[in-house]
């Protein structure tokens, strides 16, 4: 065996491997896609969010959209077939443009986004009644996950609740009554805005992951397809 299919071999096995790792990272782009509709089915009740579905649902999409991709890789690689591994190739190209793409929607529409979140929590907060309803419940959720109080502050609450007690969610541990002395000074604003900048750093760190991991795939299936035509050329034919 000569260098050559020494080397075509290693990197034939490397792109399996680079490709079971892409379908990895696609499983993760596909939860974070869930985690993100979910966190907005949770936070929101009254609201219009429809740049934060758009968001979720081509994060969702993207995510199985690299799944797919990957598996064409590993069976390319497998078989030593080039046509799956021109397919595989153009479906790369295509997904990285794609991820381009969003990443420039999610730029554009960062801010509509952050609005909508913004509005719908101040709308809730502000429309806070006797907590049983699926809006106080809704409010009580936000509170405890993110450890603050109101919109602004816990002054955000009518008197009544700032004299009588404010609602559970706004002390640590939630006792039966909460006053405005141990209450949380934060506001959930700041802390909203502090939760989709952590969580926006993460959907960039793991979208150029796999893009990186695109990238190298697609070289090592361009080096495989070329062996495999050279070979098919080479191939003498027999009478």
């Amino acid at each position: 065996m000569g260098f050559q299919d020494f080397l075509e071999g290693t990197i034939r096995v490397i792109l399996f491997g680079l490709n079971f790792c892409t379908l990895l990272a696609g499983g993760v782009l596909l939860g974070c896609g869930v985690y993100v509709k979910m966190s907005v089915n949770e936070f929101t009740d009254v609201d219009d969010v429809s740049a934060i579905d758009v968001a979720a649902y081509f994060l969702i999409a993207l995510g199985c959209l690299v799944v797919v991709v990957s598996l064409f890789g590993c069976l390319g690689a497998c078989l030593q077939n080039h046509v799956l591994l021109a397919f595989y190739f153009t479906l790369m190209l295509v997904l990285l443009l794609l991820q381009i793409a969003i990443g420039i929607l999610y730029a554009v529409e960062k801010k509509t986004i952050e609005k909508e979140i913004d509005d719908a929590v101040k709308e809730t907060i502000d429309n806070y009644g006797d907590g049983t309803s699926s809006q106080d419940q809704a409010v009580q959720t936000i509170q405890t996950l993110l450890q603050c109080c109101g919109y602004e502050g816990k002054s955000d609450y009518a008197t009544d609740k700032l004299l009588f007690g404010l609602p559970p969610s706004c002390c640590e541990g939630e006792p039966t009554k909460c006053n405005v002395i141990d209450a949380f000074d934060t506001g959930c604003k700041t802390k909203i805005n502090e939760f989709l900048t952590s969580q926006s750093v993460l959907v960039i760190v793991v979208v150029c992951s796999v893009a990186v991991l695109e990238i190298l795939t697609m070289l090592a299936a361009c080096y495989l397809r070329k062996r495999e035509l050279r070979d098919i050329t080479d191939v003498p034919y027999s009478m």
